[in-house]
């Protein structure tokens, strides 16, 4: 016996379910790792209108096909504005050698350090250091 497949609705409250957990769990602030209050409460927003018109009787289920893309257009929306991680690395070598400004050609990227020090996204931080470029 098949599954049927999931109605419009049903899709819409999962992806209400996954929108509220995603808020619940993120960092909300304006430091490193977090995501801006005001993205939070554009996609609070979504996710109470789409709230609204799950629970509304009489619905045509094309409706909630759209409201459910627009949710998951909000999330893409919410997600993208996460502020980096940054962190302060240093290159390897003596003070001396450290001295003046450098650059690194790294993968797609240029990383420029002043007397061997630089502010760069976790991600990238990470990345030298395992290359050894970095302590």
């Amino acid at each position: 016996m098949s599954q049927l497949a999931k109605s419009n609705l049903d899709k819409l409250k999962d992806a209400i379910a996954e929108s509220t957990t995603l808020l619940n769990q993120a960092e909300i602030g304006e430091s490193g790792g977090q995501y801006p209050p005001q993205s939070a409460d554009t996609f609070r927003e979504a996710v109470a209108e789409a709230e609204v018109l799950a629970g509304t009787e009489g619905v045509e289920p094309s409706q909630f096909d759209a409201q459910a893309t627009v949710l998951n257009d909000a999330r893409s929306s919410f997600l993208a504005t996460k502020i980096p991680a940054i962190r302060k690395v240093t290159l390897h070598g003596t003070p001396s050698q450290r001295k003046g400004a450098h650059t690194i050609h790294f993968k797609d990227s240029i990383v420029s350090f002043m007397d061997g020090e630089a502010q760069l996204p976790d991600e990238v931080a990470d990345e030298l250091a395992k290359a050894g470029y970095v302590e």
